[in-house]
């Protein structure tokens, strides 16, 4: 039975770029999925929210006809009239088809492959455009999404950019080929402020000029609000509400809406003070040898020119960056996407060597090794990858992706005991030990990589974005955790973030990164609220606000 909020105001009567009806889901038994009904008109923008397990990905992979192969569906899926759900992709003609965009842009990617021969392949396919017209299309669609030289992008492969520039990387595949209906699941997700917002407008601009309809998966409210007229509310597999946006924030109807609506609006006002009203954290205490010191880094990619024998290209992506943490002291590391946060925190990670520079834990060096000769510092310094889904092996379940690094790192102790421990401090219910990362949404996806980290009890937390793919109230309980356990163990946290409100929640101290440099480090009560370099200033002044929407006026009768 369909709920009453299935479909829009207006009955359902416009011509549909997406309808779905009574979708059902199971897997192992379980109902994930509970008579999902929604509607995207030719050329409306639609967000589906949610909280993190509320079903949103889940409806996205129905819709892209890439439902995990344990899950069992019935009901309908419709884009522009042809069925798609239970239809292999051979079997579906040239009907118009969907475009996507992945919240996990490393998997969506493949890594041997440059961006450009990517990014070339539909053009080539779809339009019929010849190498060098497709080159020059593949240019300008990157330099649409905000990449000032796209050629260099051409011939990157995808891990020598950062998590926001892959993602912008796939916002270009997806408006490559004019498709009717674009579905992006958490696009911004991986994002600074500053991008976030551009590649926000990219996404209404491109989809407004093809006359494409879009269906926004997020629970970002936010960013809903800035791009959708409509949305549609997700709770624990079925269709809560449905409204356009002016009237779900303005009066929101149901009750669960309304929590998301008022959290929401909580965590934006309080980004909006973080200049003002920065809750300032008690410096740790000082030591003279930081338990983790970088001096002096210097790093360059050097791409190759598309034509040989041209030299090589260098990039330089590190520029005599220093950077300590002492033990127990929490610094935030800010920056835009593609100004060295990721080519450095690879460096630190014992993954990359410098091309100058050193870097020290405890007094002794590290640099790139075999596992047995850094499983020391693997122990004491453990990482939470950007992308979950990249980091968590599909073929094994929660529990032994947990107890993994226990075993590895040879930690003692009862490991059984350990998993179950990290697992409650992230949130996640016992249940989910059995499960497999395609059972998992993105934020519990995040969550099991937050468990798999914290529980070697390690002395440094490397923390990139741990928090870009949770809701707000999830978001709010992974920091406390953080906090809570940095606290209670003297852990030291290095945090990658865009998020500014999660830094100054956490983090005593920032660095602010820009081209590859550090161009401010401060506490960050002072930091935030008298920023002195322009690239702060311009990190500040990009924080969304919440948009204010009056309730609607009961209409007579």
């Amino acid at each position: 039975m369909e709920s009453e909020w299935s479909v829009p105001p207006d009955g359902g009567a416009s011509v549909s770029a997406l309808t779905v009806r009574d979708l059902v889901v199971e897997i192992g038994g379980r109902r994930v999925l509970d008579g999902v009904g929604l509607d995207v008109a030719a050329e409306e923008r639609v967000a589906l929210l949610g909280a993190s397990g509320s079903g949103k990905t889940l409806t996205a992979m129905a819709v892209l006809g890439r439902l995990p192969a344990a899950a069992s569906a019935r009901g309908s899926v419709r884009v522009h009239g042809a069925e798609v759900l239970g239809v292999p992709a051979a079997r579906r003609g040239r009907s118009p088809g969907v475009a996507a965009v992945f919240q996990d842009s490393l998997s969506a990617l493949n890594p041997l492959v440059r961006t450009g021969v990517q990014l070339c392949a539909p053009l080539r396919r779809h339009r019929g455009l010849r190498p060098g017209d497709a080159r020059s299309a593949a240019a300008e669609l990157l330099a649409s999404v905000g990449f000032d030289r796209p050629h260099r992008i051409l011939r990157s492969y995808p891990g020598e950019l950062s998590g926001g520039q892959r993602q912008r990387v796939c916002i270009a595949l997806a408006v490559a080929c004019d498709q009717d209906l674009v579905l992006a699941d958490e696009p911004t997700t991986a994002l600074d402020m500053v991008s976030q917002s551009q590649v926000l407008q990219v996404l209404r601009a491109q989809t407004a000029a093809r006359s494409a309809a879009l269906l926004l998966v997020t629970h970002d409210i936010a960013v809903a609000a800035a791009l959708c007229e409509r949305a549609v509310v997700l709770d624990r597999g079925r269709v809560v509400e449905s409204a356009p946006i002016t009237e779900l924030m303005g009066s929101p109807r149901h009750d669960y809406t309304r929590l998301l609506v008022d959290a929401a609006r909580a965590t934006s006002l309080a980004s909006a003070r973080i200049v003002t009203a920065t809750r300032e954290r008690a410096a740790a205490p000082h030591t003279p040898v930081p338990m983790l010191r970088a001096t002096g880094l210097h790093h360059a990619y050097r791409l190759r020119r598309s034509r040989p024998p041209a030299p090589a290209e260098p990039v330089r992506a590190l520029r005599g960056v220093d950077l300590d943490v002492a033990a127990g002291e929490r610094i935030g590391l800010v920056g835009a996407s593609g100004s060295g946060k990721s080519t450095l925190l690879r460096i630190l990670l014992a993954l990359t060597a410098p091309d100058a520079g050193r870097v020290w834990f405890r007094d002794r060096e590290i640099r790139p090794a075999g596992t047995g000769a850094l499983r020391w510092y693997r122990r004491a310094a453990q990482y939470i990858a950007q992308d979950p889904a990249s980091s968590l092996d599909p073929r094994m379940s929660v529990a032994d992706l947990v107890a993994e690094p226990l075993a590895r790192l040879r930690v003692p102790g009862d490991h059984r005991a350990a998993v179950a421990r990290a697992l409650e401090q992230v949130g996640l219910p016992a249940g989910y030990a059995a499960r497999r990362p395609d059972e998992l949404s993105g934020g519990q996806a995040q969550r099991v990589a937050i468990a798999r980290a914290i529980a070697t009890r390690p002395a440094l937390l490397i923390a990139d974005e741990p928090v870009s793919g949770l809701d707000l109230p999830l978001r709010e309980q992974v920091v406390e955790v953080l906090d809570r356990m940095c606290t209670a163990t003297g852990m030291g946290l290095l945090l990658v973030s865009h998020d500014l409100s999660v830094v100054a929640a956490l983090c005593e101290r920032t660095a602010v990164m820009s081209a590859g440099q550090i161009v401010e480090d401060r506490p960050t009560g002072a930091l935030l609220r008298a920023p002195e370099h322009p690239r702060t200033r311009e990190l500040l002044a990009a924080i969304p606000e919440l948009p204010t929407f009056e309730a609607p006026v009961p209409r007579a009768g």
